[in-house]
Formats: C-alpha cells, sequence, structure tokens
C-alpha cells in the first residue's frame, strides 16, 4: 500500500508539471502568434480611421460652409445686427451638426454661439480672436473653453471686398471624441494623437485632450516630447519623417500607425501597446487558459479514477489468493496494521482443515482444490463486513475479528465448524461424495503495543490444543 501512495504522488506530480508545461507553453505560443499577427488586427482598424476622418472633416466642412455663407457675409456686413437672429441661425446648425456653432464679427465688437453666450471681443474669453488674427492662414484649428473642453474649427470671414471682418466655426465636445474611441481603447488599448504641421500635439485620446488654461496656453506638447516618439526615431534613423511605411514599432513593443489629414495638414498615429498589454490579449488568454483548465481537471479526473481504477485492480491482484480468492497474507498483515490504527481490542483466529493431505493423497489436488474453495466460501459468508478473512498458506485460514471477545469468536467459529462438517464435497472424478472438518485456534489480545505475530503465535497454540484433543473443534488461547 506504500507503494500504491508512492505511485499516487509520482502520477499527480508528473500531471501537474505536464499541465504547467503545457499552459506556459500555450501562453509563450499565443503570445508570440498575437505579436506576430498584430499587424493584421492593425490593418483591420480601417474603420477605425474612417470614423477619425469623418468626424473631424464633417465639422471642418461645416466651418467652411458657415464662413463662406453669403448670408452671414452680408449680414456681418451691416452698420447693425439682430443679435436674437444670428443666435437663432446658429442654432439651427448646433441642433442640425450637434456641434456648438459660433461667430465673432469684429465690426460689432460681439462673439455670439449657439447657447447664446454673448462675449466683447475684448474679454478673456475671446482672446483666441486677437490672437488667429495675427497668424497667418484663413482656418484653424484649435481647442478651448477650460471648463468643457472643445475643438475648435475657426474660419476666417471677409466681405465682398475680401476685407476681414471676423471668424465663425464650430466646436466639438472632446468627451465626444473620447466617447467614439473608448471601445478601441478598452479593446486594444489604442492611443490616439493628432499632431498639427508645426508638430504641435494638437489633440489626443488621453490626458493632453485636457486643458489647463484658455486655449491650453502654456500647455504646448510637441511630438518630440513623447517618449514612443523618440523610440520610433531611434528604430528609423534613416527615416526621421516616417514618410516610407505605414506602420512602426518601437523599442517597447509599441506599433505605430500614421495616417495623413490633408484638409488640415495634419497628421494622425495610432499607437497600439504590445499584445501582452492589451485587453483583448488577455480576453483571449484567459479565455483559452479557462477552457484548457476546465479540460484539464476532467482529464485529471479521469486520469485519477483511471489510476484508482487500475492500482485497486493491481493490488487485489498482487493481494489476493487466486485459488481461493481470499486475501492472501500480505494483505492480512495490511489490514492488521490498519486495524491497529482504529481499534483497541481486536481477536484472531487461526482454522486448519483437518486431515488435508489425505484429502489430496485419497481424492487428488484437484479436489482437495476445490474443499479450499468451498470452505473459503463458508468462511467469508459466516463473518460481518468489518470482519477480515484470508488464506494464510496450504489449508490454513486466518480471521480478524476487531472488537470481539474470545467468547463472541468462539460463538461464530463453532456455528462455522457445525457447517463446514455437515457439507457433502463432492468428488469430481466419481459420482461420490465425502466429508472433512475443521479446528479453530482463537487469540484475543489488546492491540496497544501488539504485532499480529504476537497474535498469531497465540492463536497457533490454541490451533495445536484444538487437533491434540481430537480436531474438528475450537479453542481459545489462555
Amino acid at each position: 500500500m506504500k507503494f500504491g501512495n508512492k505511485f499516487d504522488r509520482y502520477i499527480a506530480a508528473i500531471f501537474f508539471v505536464t499541465i504547467v508545461t503545457i499552459i506556459l507553453a500555450s501562453y509563450l505560443t499565443l503570445k508570440d502568434v498575437i505579436n506576430t499577427h498584430n499587424k493584421q488586427v492593425q490593418s483591420a482598424i480601417t474603420p477605425l480611421f474612417s470614423l477619425i476622418t469623418s468626424e473631424i472633416l464633417r465639422p471642418l466642412g461645416v466651418a467652411n460652409y458657415m464662413a463662406h455663407n453669403q448670408f452671414i457675409i452680408d449680414y456681418a456686413s451691416q452698420e447693425a445686427i439682430e443679435k436674437d437672429y444670428l443666435v437663432a441661425y446658429l442654432r439651427k446648425i448646433s441642433e442640425s451638426y450637434n456641434m456648438v456653432a459660433f461667430i465673432a464679427l469684429e465690426k460689432h465688437n460681439v462673439m455670439l454661439d449657439s447657447n447664446a453666450k454673448e462675449s466683447t471681443l475684448q474679454s478673456e474669453d475671446t482672446e483666441w480672436f486677437h490672437r488667429l488674427k495675427g497668424l497667418p492662414g484663413n482656418q484653424f484649428s484649435d481647442i478651448g473653453n477650460t471648463q468643457n473642453p472643445h475643438l475648435y474649427f475657426d474660419n476666417r470671414i471677409f466681405n465682398h471686398q475680401e476685407e476681414f471682418i471676423g471668424f465663425t466655426g464650430v466646436g466639438i465636445d472632446l468627451n465626444y471624441f473620447a466617447s467614439k474611441f473608448q471601445e478601441y481603447n478598452n479593446r486594444f488599448g489604442f492611443e490616439l494623437f493628432f499632431i498639427d504641421e508645426n508638430n504641435v500635439v494638437t489633440l489626443s485620446s488621453n490626458y493632453i485632450m485636457k486643458s489647463e488654461s484658455f486655449h491650453r496656453k502654456g500647455l504646448i506638447t510637441r511630438l518630440n516630447d513623447l517618449p514612443w516618439y523618440q523610440s520610433l526615431i531611434k528604430n528609423n534613423q534613416a527615416d526621421a519623417n516616417l514618410s516610407s511605411e505605414v506602420m512602426y514599432t518601437t523599442e517597447e513593443g509599441l506599433l505605430i500607425s500614421q495616417m495623413p489629414i490633408q484638409e488640415l495638414n495634419w497628421r494622425m498615429f495610432i499607437v497600439s501597446p504590445p499584445a501582452a498589454d492589451q485587453n483583448e490579449y488577455w480576453k483571449i488568454f484567459i479565455g483559452r487558459f479557462l477552457l484548457f483548465f476546465f479540460i484539464a481537471i476532467i482529464f485529471y479526473l479521469i486520469l485519477l479514477n483511471s489510476i484508482k481504477y487500475f492500482k485497486s485492480r493491481l493490488i487485489k491482484h498482487s493481494e489476493t489468493d487466486f485459488l481461493t480468492q481470499l486475501p492472501n497474507r500480505s494483505h492480512v498483515h495490511w489490514r492488521f496494521d490498519d486495524l491497529a490504527e482504529t481499534n483497541t481490542n481486536l481477536c484472531v483466529v487461526l482454522a486448519d482443515i483437518d486431515n488435508f493431505k489425505r484429502i489430496n493423497d485419497t481424492y487428488g489436488h484437484l479436489v482437495g482444490d476445490d474443499v479450499l474453495r468451498i470452505i473459503s466460501q463458508q468462511l467469508s459468508q459466516a463473518l460481518r463486513k468489518i470482519d477480515i478473512v484470508g488464506r494464510w498458506g496450504g489449508e490454513e485460514f486466518v480471521m480478524l475479528l476487531p472488537e470481539t471477545t474470545a467468547e463472541q469468536a468462539h460463538t461464530i467459529v463453532e456455528r462455522i465448524r457445525e457447517n463446514i462438517a455437515r457439507i457433502s464435497f463432492p468428488i469430481s472424478t466419481t459420482s461420490g461424495s465425502f466429508s472433512t472438518t475443521i479446528s479453530f485456534g482463537i487469540c484475543q489480545l489488546p492491540l496497544h503495543n501488539k504485532t499480529i505475530e504476537d497474535y498469531i503465535q497465540g492463536a497457533d497454540k490454541a490451533l495445536y490444543e484444538a487437533k491434540n484433543n481430537g480436531r474438528n473443534q475450537s479453542v481459545i488461547f489462555n
């Protein structure tokens, strides 16, 4: 049985080492596969490109339309304007395109937006007006509104004489952008960076979208300040402008994709983290791991039950007497040790078939084998489930009766002895039959500090006395 326990431990250890090895191999393989195919994932983000282009170019088109709208140009050129009329127009634009619409007229010293907010051009809220007026170009993009940052597209307005008369345009809530890109960020960990012609980060999907002052005053972040860009340039020194490819890889394993936005003279960078840092990757890995773990547990239970079954069969064959199918001496020894741990008293009985050599000599060994089998059945059927009976050797049997007194054991074996004496044993070579008897030696001892040899010694003395007294009887060792 000790061998059986070691067998269990060895099999379990080998199994779990195998499982851990397979899991690690699966992890490394899956990670390598995902890294290898991450470029294909990047190519699958074309819808993201389309979304970004749409969400930027659409408001840009609306701003251009407002700047060239003849109604706006003619109305702004009048000596007096009705502000409520302009607010109604701006509100209609806002409701149609889900954007904040605004207009700032230099002649009338006023800025109005679709929320009916009114400011003078000398106020702090309109510092952008004078800053953009002094810059070259007719179209600008800027981030404003400290409390609720918006991306604004500002277009100059010119009258029919090509004279500057103000700005008009639209603003998009940056939270709107964040909600649009949140799914990509959650699934793949993408970060988006929009870079203008001066290599300034105009818009981003992370912290840069938050402004701490009006129009990011003192909060300018340049492309060269970004760590991933420095690593990108280091890996692509031959192409410092990053113009020959669409996709690049940094030393940290980041995948960088870029896309030009020609209408604004911007570039958009999509920074994708390594596969192991992506939620999508971990969803795949955890899903595969749980599936594998579930299958492994089922496999382990099947393996455990199979081992248990085969081990029990092996033990049964190795510790079972082939002829009588009773436990052999080795099994009896083990069962004695087991009973000694759970009981305080034990009665051991030795049984010996009387004149068995005469049976073999008279009727042959095959008839003797039949006698052994029949008596084995009688012994097994007459005992309790907690009792153990085994073949001790030759024509001798041993019985272990836990928590049984010698007197109780005597009663049991007397009943067995009488039943065996009444049996007619058939002779296989003829139609005749014969009878035989059996003798018993009983030994009861307290289990403390006793071995099976102590019991066998006492039972053997009692059995010897039974034989000397004429056989076919049971004797208690005194």
